[in-house]
């Protein structure tokens, strides 16, 4: 690629006729409905943006490419804003590419004011547009991390209609544009383009694979990356740093680079880049780079003397890493998420050499909470100062408790991390957590009035938090340790029903005023005493009373009957005649497999609600002339946010 004082991309929107030596054509008749309309892009001063090539040097526009476009009249009205265009193809043997959008009718004839930008904004206010300066790049300038705007005027753009395959990008040949407007693309952050000379390479025959660097203090806020705007219809843009500001960038290479050498026959150098993407400014102090290969890594310092790093430019960054050490990486790698709900932070809590505790947070989390996505920790012994060196020791086999937070929730997970050695890299697996859990591994095994013990009956006594779970309450209820837990019902004859009931503990991931919908799953299995069928039903539900709720139960004395406590709320009654597969019951015995139900979806649910289940004697079958238990199974219980 070559350095130029101010790299300059032409556009050329498609406004009249277009033709090439095959079928190309515009229509030149009215058209009501939605028109397909379009604009080249061309590289005519080689220095264009997106992808920069295996060569180091030319560019090409990625497939995800997408370039936004507003069209102001004559009368200062603006026909369109924010229009976003798509990379349609890219011309065979070429770095042109044809960006193309439907509009819902045709422009009116007539001269338009254009504005432009790459990449499409997260956000626009008028004409000012909200981007991104990654703070996690990937060494090619692609994806969004260039950003440019452009402002020129024409006529309106017309409808275009081809026969060609737009999917086959290589087939297009060279498309003949006139009557085009011409929108010189101004890059407006400025590029370090990182490499290491040969003399000054020391990781053997590996590749690097990562950079990480932090940028000295600068004239515009001290920051290199974050949020930024620009306002689109102003010549350059005035780029301007808003929010989540940070002086240092990670480049997770997608190409791995070596040494840069020079050729010994003419004495040209080869090299090989990296580029970065930074915020404008003059920098004054030293540049920080940690850079690292497979299993070696080297810490390199490179001074500035007041260095004005101008937007659309570029500065070559030599890197000096004859001196490698081993590194120690403790690596969080994001697996998944059980939430429902996209997070928008995680923190991990842990404890120092002092034994205080401190609060890591991941950051920045739009690139760790992504398939693919991880967060390092360099434990590494440098040469030069590491606050995190000394934690290695501390740090190893420590429970830390890791936060995740989204929107509505706020949940948290207990992980151990592993025994640090002196060097090595530690991958430790983040799965974002459930909104709520329980399979009730820390049980450690109780029984009140839940057991095998047929002559005994509490339907009017509750349990609390002493014999179970903080916040879970039940009647009739035991536990297996380590296990499971069962609720128990009991007829006597037709004569009394002594139901139990188990209420689960509040959701309380959910954040204070929140207000969702939720999926519960939950496995359940069922025995009884009984030996006929349909003697036998379950339902579930929820309720928002807090602490111990008395089971319903009921007996029928000489003259009158009596009754108390409650059925659950809201609930879903569920037969049980022929769901066991358990062929026993006994205080010990326990189903080696389980129903589930999935399905099971609570509307507007909050940090009050509660999980209910209660065990129900039915039928008509021979158990009305027997005095009989009945046990309801639980394990596995899940509920998360629901997506929309």
């Amino acid at each position: 690629m070559h350095i130029k004082r101010y790299i300059l991309l032409v556009i050329t929107l498609l406004v009249a006729a277009a033709c090439s030596t095959e079928d190309l054509s515009l229509a030149e008749r009215p058209h009501e409905g939605p028109v397909k309309v379009g604009f080249w892009v061309s590289d005519s001063q080689s220095e264009t943006r997106t992808q920069i090539n295996e060569d180091g040097h030319s560019v090409s526009w990625s497939p995800q490419d997408k370039v936004a476009l507003w069209a102001k009249d004559a009368n200062g009205a603006y026909i369109f804003q924010n229009q976003k265009f798509s990379l349609w193809f890219r011309a065979a043997n070429s770095s042109k590419a044809y960006f193309a959008t439907d509009l819902a009718s045709p422009m009116t004839e007539g001269q338009y004011t254009y504005y432009a930008c790459y990449p499409y904004p997260q956000s626009v206010n008028g004409t000012v547009a909200t981007f991104s300066i990654p703070s996690t790049q990937d060494g090619k300038a692609a994806g969004g991390a260039d950003i440019m705007v452009a402002q020129g005027s024409g006529e309106e753009l017309k409808m275009l209609i081809t026969p060609k395959d737009p999917a086959d990008e290589e087939s297009k040949g060279d498309y003949l544009v006139k009557d085009g407007v011409n929108l010189s693309m101004r890059h407006l952050v400025h590029a370090l383009r990182f490499y290491v000379p040969q003399a000054h390479w020391g990781f053997g025959d590996e590749q690097i694979e990562r950079i990480v660097f932090t940028m000295p203090s600068n004239n515009e806020g001290g920051t290199i990356s974050g949020t930024v705007t620009a306002d689109v219809s102003s010549g350059d843009g005035g780029l301007k740093m808003t929010a989540n500001g940070s002086s240092t960038i990670s480049l997770n290479l997608a190409q791995t680079i070596g040494k840069s050498m020079a050729d010994t026959s003419t004495g040209e150098v080869a090299y090989d880049y990296a580029f970065a993407t930074i915020m404008p400014g003059t920098y004054q102090g030293t540049l920080n780079a940690k850079v690292y290969s497979q299993t070696k890594a080297s810490s390199v310092a490179v001074s500035f003397n007041s260095r004005e790093m101008k937007a659309g430019h570029i500065t070559p960054v030599g890197l000096n890493c004859s001196n490698v050490v081993d590194p120690c990486i403790l690596r969080f790698v994001y697996s998944g998420n059980n939430l429902g709900e996209d997070i928008i932070a995680v923190r991990i809590n842990y404890k120092d050499e002092n034994g205080n505790s401190q609060v890591l947070p991941i950051t920045p989390i739009e690139q760790f909470a992504k398939e693919g996505g991880s967060y390092d920790v360099d434990l590494t012994d440098w040469d030069v100062e590491n606050q995190f060196a000394a934690l290695r020791s501390v740090l190893t086999n420590q429970v830390v408790t890791v936060d995740y937070e989204s929107e509505h929730a706020l949940v948290s997970q207990a992980v151990t991390l592993p025994i640090i050695a002196q060097s090595g890299l530690y991958e430790i697996p983040l799965t974002v957590p459930y909104l709520f859990f329980e399979d009730f591994s820390r049980l450690n095994g109780y029984d009140f009035y839940g057991g095998n013990v047929s002559s005994t009956r509490k339907g009017s006594t509750t349990i609390n938090d002493t014999f179970f779970y903080s916040g879970w309450t039940g009647s009739q209820t035991s536990g297996k340790k380590g296990t499971a837990i069962r609720i128990r019902t009991r007829n006597e004859t037709t004569w009394a029903f002594y139901n139990g009931r188990v209420d689960s503990a509040p959701i309380s991931g959910l954040k204070d005023g929140a207000s969702v919908n939720v999926v519960v799953e939950f496995d359940y299995n069922a025995v009884t005493e009984e030996s006929g069928d349909d003697c036998m039903s379950f339902s579930y539900g929820y309720t928002t009373t807090q602490g111990p709720i008395e089971a319903y139960w009921w007996y029928r004395p000489l003259i009158g009957s009596q009754t108390g406590g409650q059925h659950i709320e809201n609930a879903v009654t569920l037969p049980l005649s022929s769901s066991s597969n358990m062929t026993g019951y006994g205080d010990d015995v326990y189903p080696d497999s389980y129903y589930s139900i999935k399905d099971f979806t609570i509307k507007s649910c909050t940090n009050k609600h509660r999980l209910s289940w209660e065990p129900l004697a039915s039928g008509a079958t021979n158990h009305l002339a027997n005095s009989k238990n009945h046990w309801l199974y639980l394990d596995n219980i899940k509920v998360r946010i629901e997506s929309e």
